[in-house]
Parts: C-alpha cells; sequence; structure tokens
C-alpha cells in the first residue's frame, strides 16, 4: 500500500524563507517517507539535511548493522563537504565551520508482512527510523495509535540528539529509534519538525487533540494562517514548522511524491564582510538588489527541481506564493525608497 500526501512548510520568518532549515520527501512509489530538521545555530545545516533526505530515498540506510551505516554517514559527510560554498564566511562563521552541521532524521516506509503474523490480514509493515526530535504520529479512525520517537511534551525540554556533517569522534554517541508495527490502509501517519510536534503532543495530554482530518482539507493560506494565529497566541514557538499527512490507500491508487523541492526555502548564504565595495549609484544598486534577491530563488528552484521527477502540485504553489508574496513586499520597499 502506498501514501498519497499534503505537505505544508513555513519558514520561521515567512519573510526570509531563505532562512529555513527544514527538509522533507516521499519516493515516487509512495511507500517512504522522511523529514529532516536542520539545526540553525550551525552553518550550512539546511544543506545538511536536504543532503539526508535525498539519501535515504536513493539508499535507505539501516542504522542497526553499524559498519554500513558507518560507511552511509561518511559517503553523506564528503558530500556536504563538496557542496559548500565557505568563501563568503566572515571570520567568526569561519571558527564555527569545523563543527559542522547538525540534523535531526525521521523516515517511514511501508513493507509486506508474513501472513501468519496475528493482525497481518491487510496489513502492511509500517518500519522507520529516527533520530532527535522530528515525530511520528499514527492515527487511525481518527484515534492516536502511538507517537514515535517523542512520548511526552517535556522532552522538547532537552537538546535532542542529531547526526552532523563532520565526524567529531562521537559517532559511538548516534542512537536510532525504531519503529516496527502494523498499518492498516486509510491510517493517517503524521510526520512532523519539533514545533508542530511540541504543539501536538501539548494538546494530546490535555485531552484536546488536534483534529489531523481538518488539516488535510485545508489550503495553503488556512494552514499558514492558522500557524501564525498559534504563534501569536504563543500556542506554538516560532520555529519552522514542516508538516507531512500521509494516507495510507490501497495499490490501485496512484501515490503522490513530494521531492525536496517542495519546500519554500534557498541555499543558505551566509553574511560576508567586504572591504571598501566600490560605489554604486542608487538606482543601480536597487536594481541589482532585486536582480540578485529574485536570482537566489531561482537558483533554489533549480537546485532542488533535481533528483525527483513528480512533483506535488500543493508544494508548489506554497513555494510559488511565498516567493511571491517576498517580491512583492521588496518591490513596494524599493519604491518607497526609491522617492
Amino acid at each position: 500500500m502506498p501514501f498519497q500526501a499534503r505537505v505544508f512548510a513555513l519558514p520561521k520568518d515567512p519573510e526570509h524563507p531563505e532562512h529555513y532549515q527544514d527538509a522533507c520527501a516521499m519516493d515516487a512509489a509512495g511507500e517512504i517517507a522522511v523529514i529532516a530538521d536542520g539545526v540553525a545555530s550551525a552553518l550550512f545545516s539546511r544543506q545538511w539535511a536536504d543532503i539526508l533526505t535525498r539519501a535515504v530515498l536513493a539508499d535507505i540506510p539501516d542504522p542497526a548493522n553499524k559498519e554500513p551505516f558507518a560507511a552511509w554517514l561518511a559517503a553523506r559527510r564528503q558530500e556536504w563537504s563538496e557542496q559548500i560554498d565557505t568563501t563568503g564566511l566572515a571570520w567568526f562563521q569561519k571558527a564555527k565551520l569545523p563543527n559542522g552541521a547538525f540534523s535531526t532524521l525521521l523516515w517511514v516506509r511501508l513493507l509486506p508482512v508474513e501472513s501468519d503474523q496475528p493482525g497481518a490480514f491487510g496489513a502492511s509493515r509500517l518500519h522507520g527510523f529516527a533520530i532527535g526530535d522530528s515525530c511520528l504520529f499514527h492515527l487511525r479512525g481518527g484515534e492516536l495509535v502511538r507517537t514515535f520517537p517523542i512520548q511526552k511534551a517535556e522532552e522538547f525540554e532537552a537538546d535532542p540528539l542529531v547526526l552532523g556533517s563532520v565526524d567529531l569522534n562521537r559517532d559511538d554517541l548516534i542512537e536510532f529509534k525504531q519503529l516496527d508495527e502494523h498499518c492498516y490502509e486509510e491510517d493517517l501517519l503524521v510526520l512532523c519538525t519539533d514545533a508542530i510536534a511540541d504543539w501536538a503532543l501539548r494538546r494530546i495530554e490535555t485531552g484536546d487533540p488536534p483534529n489531523w482530518d481538518e488539516y488535510w482539507h485545508m489550503s495553503d493560506g488556512q494552514w499558514e494562517d492558522e500557524i501564525a494565529h498559534l504563534r501569536q497566541g504563543r500556542q506554538m514557538r516560532y520555529d519552522d514548522a514542516t508538516l507531512m499527512l500521509l494516507r495510507v490507500v490501497p495499490e490501485t491508487v496512484q501515490a503522490e511524491a513530494v521531492p525536496a523541492d517542495q519546500k519554500p526555502t534557498a541555499v543558505e548564504t551566509p553574511e560576508t564582510v567586504e572591504d571598501s565595495p566600490p560605489e554604486t549609484k542608487p538606482e543601480q544598486q536597487h536594481a541589482d538588489d532585486e536582480a540578485d534577491w529574485m536570482g537566489k530563488f531561482k537558483s533554489a528552484g533549480e537546485q532542488f527541481s533535481e533528483g525527483v521527477e513528480l512533483a506535488s502540485d500543493q508544494a508548489l504553489r506554497g513555494l510559488k506564493k511565498l516567493k511571491d508574496k517576498a517580491i512583492k513586499k521588496y518591490r513596494q520597499k524599493f519604491k518607497k525608497d526609491k522617492k
């Protein structure tokens, strides 16, 4: 049985989607989904989260098998090292670079079950791994079956375990949690990063759990308004918010793939320190700034369009909406400054 998906993403600061650090994707067959949350305080965590999600789809690792997983992780670290551009880093940023980037990682997949297992009739095997505080909520008939890997909201108060893009001789501390249970047609799987997961667990603990089915039918705009309302009411903390809703459907229903390019994101562009920049006329400076700013969105779209053929129309609309909104605000500022 494959998944059908709805995906929503909103940066911590919607006016600066280039600072968005989350990543998520689903394979074209709709049988594996992955989500990651890059640590914003580290450098190039967005690239690291994206590398991890893409790698899980291309070559599913087995964290329980230590040596092959170590080789898989080493290959990802090499890819990160080759991808990042450190030429524009300021001196204080270069001091952080040896520590690398960090990210949580969670993936789930559907596998066949042995026919003689209790409860196996009509079921698939839901199997997954997680490190950190990105979470899964598994629902059946609107009722919560389980959460994974976080069980209580208080667990979000501690710093999560994460995967690092640099070998700091701490890989012996890497500890994935494993999920293995039955999953049935029409089950709903909710994958989300920590801001949403923390909010949802606190709702569950107070006896007022989220109605995830309502989110399935929301438009992008409605979801963005909902998150903005929760943030303003201090019910959800200001952080990148990413939500994947996965409905388990029969094999005869076409799955909807969610590639890594569906999020409002751009390549991380650290601040640079320039010495005596050349004098530029104000009109030309505005034109250059706008062209450069819009170019960042273009390059991001080009980068993340590679690798996965089937895109989520809903997610791409979300990216375009955020882009258009931010460009409109920039142009309004441009007109005001020009007067």
